[in-house]
């Protein structure tokens, strides 16, 4: 439930592109940009990668969801400051396998 509160939280923030309307390179490689987020993106997505298909199937579309609310508030101005505490709240709470 957290996780989804705050990814629509994150969503509200709309996303700063430049003029050009070209994603950045850390966008067009998966990275949010905040290195506790991406940190959290790999831990998560290995976790996911360990759970069996329908337990996986069930999660990931959160988890996706979270991901790019993410990219999206990373590129809001100030966005990077405010996500760093955010992702570094939800690294904590990663489950073990």
């Amino acid at each position: 439930m957290t996780v989804a509160l705050v990814a629509v939280s994150l969503s509200m923030f709309g996303c700063n592109k430049g003029s050009d309307g070209e994603a950045t390179a850390a966008e067009s490689e998966g990275a949010i940009g905040v290195a506790e987020c991406d940190a959290y993106v790999k831990k998560m997505e290995a976790f996911l990668d360990g759970l069996p298909e329908e337990a996986r199937a069930a999660r990931e579309p959160g988890f996706k969801a979270m991901r790019q609310a993410w990219r999206d508030a990373a590129q809001a101005p100030g966005g990077k400051e405010g996500l760093a505490a955010t992702c570094k709240e939800n690294l904590a709470n990663v489950p073990s396998k």
